[in-house]
């Protein structure tokens, strides 16, 4: 490690900066897609724990969807993929269900791939 300290407010890259406002953070640079908003709204009509938003270590932009529901994730798939998007889900021991909903990002950085 570096024995060099750096300020936080020379990184204009770190989105903690304090002060800095929400609307100038990467994530609030582009809207959200229209079909990622119809999936968000669809799944909002099922019992859900939790769901949120990120994009994944290829940049794509992920919708993870947390439910007890097993009714809940056919549906939930079917309308992703509907949308365009890839799905995937999981279920935990506990029943816990996640439903995952890839939508790809045709510019966003991929990982080379091994053929």
């Amino acid at each position: 490690m570096s024995d060099t300290k750096i300020d936080e407010h020379d990184l204009e890259e770190n989105i903690w900066i304090h002060g800095k406002p929400v609307s100038h953070l990467p994530s609030s640079d582009v809207s959200m897609s229209e079909e990622r908003k119809a999936f968000i709204r669809k799944a909002l009509e099922f019992e859900i724990i939790d769901i949120r938003s990120y994009t994944g270590y290829k940049g794509d932009l992920i919708i993870e969807v947390t439910t007890m529901d097993p009714h809940a994730v056919a549906p939930l798939k079917e309308t992703a993929e509907a949308l365009g998007m890839e799905s995937a889900s999981t279920k935990d021991i506990l029943l816990i269900y996640k439903i995952y909903c890839i939508a790809p990002v045709p510019n966003a950085y991929d990982l080379k791939e091994d053929d």
